[in-house]
């Protein structure tokens, strides 16, 4: 081969290498967009979007257009008495294919304005092993606010076949006898994430009040502006290290039932890239309830 043809045999695998690493790039979607790339996306096919706002009378009113509501609540069921865990994998998949969910959808989910509930049908999908999901920052309030399309016409849905997974992904969620081992070994970091005055002590619905033995206290809501968008990575990082949270760790977040965890699940693991987190959704809500597993109150030093 002469030195032309190496030149351009050279070029040619170059670009095609380029090519290669540009479409596995391109092929990574991202897990919190912004409503201007919903406002492009809207007629993307293959997405569905999710409301789950706490009212339906609030998608009535108005939502982003290809919309379907999905009340957060029916995620969740009473599991051996405790209640409010998540549903039963073989629940959920027909709630997703009701919904024109199948494994190779990418679903966008979007709220009030910022809050738990996206995060937590993330962690939710995850959990299936799902890859396709993504939340809209700064939720409707932010949308409507930008003056981008709003209807209150319900979309055309065809339901779909969602196969319950051979192998659920026990990486990202916690069990009881986990968090148990935790505590009892202290090889894992767990982060309770209510609002202080529950952690503590000084309020709180439950039998017994206070946190999980050992727990550190962190409030979920401090990961987000006013606005409800995210604080930028190097602040959360800074916040996260200053707490002795380092992606070195074995993490569990924790709170009263599952969903503000699950927030701090996704800060931790989608926008600070921990790789070794789950949520524990039993939570305080299923810990306190047991009589033998030790509770603290006050702040843990």
């Amino acid at each position: 081969m002469n030195d032309y043809r190496k030149k351009a045999f050279a070029g040619i695998l170059i670009f095609l290498l380029i090519m290669t690493a540009s479409a596995g790039a391109a092929g990574q979607e991202p897990k919190v967009v912004s409503t201007s790339w919903l406002e492009n996306n809207l007629d993307r096919t293959g997405m569905r979007i999710i409301d789950v706002r706490n009212s339906v009378a609030d998608y009535w009113q108005g939502h982003i257009p290809g919309a379907v509501y999905m009340n957060p609540e029916v995620m969740r069921l009473a599991e051996n008495g405790v209640p409010v865990k998540l549903m039963p994998p073989e629940a959920f998949v027909i709630m997703l294919g009701k919904m024109g969910i199948d494994p190779d959808t990418l679903v966008l989910i979007y709220t009030e304005k910022g809050d738990f509930k996206g995060p937590y049908f993330v962690w939710a999908l995850d959990y299936l092993g799902h890859k396709g999901a993504m939340v809209m920052e700064g939720g409707f309030a932010k949308w409507k606010s930008e003056g981008f399309p709003v209807t209150q016409d319900y979309p055309k849905i065809e339901a779909r076949k969602y196969p319950v997974p051979e192998k659920l992904n026990k990486e990202v969620r916690a069990s009881l006898d986990e968090v148990k081992a935790a505590v009892a070994s202290g090889r894992a970091l767990i982060l309770d994430v209510r609002p202080v005055e529950l952690y503590t002590g000084e309020k709180g619905p439950w039998k017994r009040k206070g946190h999980i033995k050992g727990s550190l206290s962190r409030f979920w809501g401090e990961d987000l502006n006013s606005e409800g968008m995210w604080k930028n990575k190097e602040e959360l990082k800074a916040a996260y290290e200053k707490l002795e949270v380092t992606p070195d760790k074995h993490i569990i977040t924790s709170c009263g039932q599952g969903q503000m965890s699950a927030h701090t699940y996704f800060t931790l693991k989608y926008l600070l890239g921990y790789s070794n987190v789950k949520n524990y959704d039993g939570s305080f809500n299923e810990w306190s309830n047991i009589e033998n597993l030790p509770v603290q109150t006050g702040i843990t030093p």
